[in-house]
């Protein structure tokens, strides 16, 4: 499913190890209307292991002195109100074991295979005091130098 629509929150990287090797996810928040005549917006927690996807959202994140991404309440402190995009995601269902015990819990999957980073909000979110860059910022060239 693909739909236009914006990102509204960005959550921290999640960060593992499976069998094929260490890996990353950045989860964050995607609102849209799924026809026209929708009045209220749907919302999904997605997440991508895109590093390209990545480094798209990568500019409007807030970072700290050392390029580290300045994280209040949980979230990824945005530049921007909103990053406006088109974004495809598909949804399964799994079902997983619990690190700790044998149990066996269900699970929503619901990750993001394309992103397309259209414009971001004009207004400046009213926790950032830094100014926006000029747009659009280029994204750092090594997976390592993001911010999340």
């Amino acid at each position: 499913m693909e739909f236009e629509g914006r990102i509204i929150r960005v959550f921290p990287t999640r960060t593992g190890t499976s069998q094929r090797g260490e890996w990353k996810a950045l989860p964050f928040v995607f609102a849209y209307f799924e026809n026209g005549e929708q009045r209220f917006e749907d919302r999904v927690r997605l997440e991508t292991f895109d590093t390209n996807a990545m480094k798209q959202i990568a500019p409007y994140c807030v970072t700290d002195g050392e390029g580290k991404a300045v994280i209040e309440n949980g979230n990824v402190k945005l530049k921007t109100l909103d990053i406006k995009c088109r974004c495809g995601f598909s949804h399964n269902v799994k079902d997983v074991q619990k690190k700790d015990s044998n149990e066996i819990v269900t699970v929503n999957e619901m990750r993001c295979y394309k992103l397309e980073i259209i414009a971001a909000s004009q207004h400046q979110s009213q926790q950032s005091q830094q100014p926006t860059p000029p747009f659009p910022p280029q994204a750092p060239a090594d997976d390592d130098d993001l911010p999340f």
